[in-house]
C-alpha cells in the first residue's frame, strides 16, 4: 500500500471516529418564569428549536390569576 493510500486511509478513520466519540454538541436553555409561587395551575406555553448549531428551548408561564 503506497503512503499516500495509508494516510488517507488514516484520515478517514480518524474522522470518522471522531464523529461518532465526539460529545454532545451544547444546547442553549431559556426559561421564563412569571407565575405566582402560590398559582396551583399556571399556565404554559412551550416552543424547542433545533437549528443543528444553535438549540433554543423557551417555556413561559403565566398565573392565571395575572391574565384576568
Amino acid at each position: 500500500m503506497s503512503r499516500r493510500k495509508r494516510l488517507v486511509l488514516v484520515a478517514g478513520v480518524t474522522a470518522l471516529t471522531l464523529a461518532i466519540v465526539r460529545p454532545p454538541r451544547p444546547h442553549a436553555d431559556l426559561e421564563i418564569l412569571t407565575h405566582r409561587a402560590g398559582d396551583s395551575a399556571p399556565q404554559q406555553v412551550r416552543a424547542a428549536i433545533d437549528l443543528g448549531i444553535l438549540a433554543v428551548s423557551v417555556l413561559v408561564t403565566w398565573s392565571r390569576q395575572i391574565a384576568r
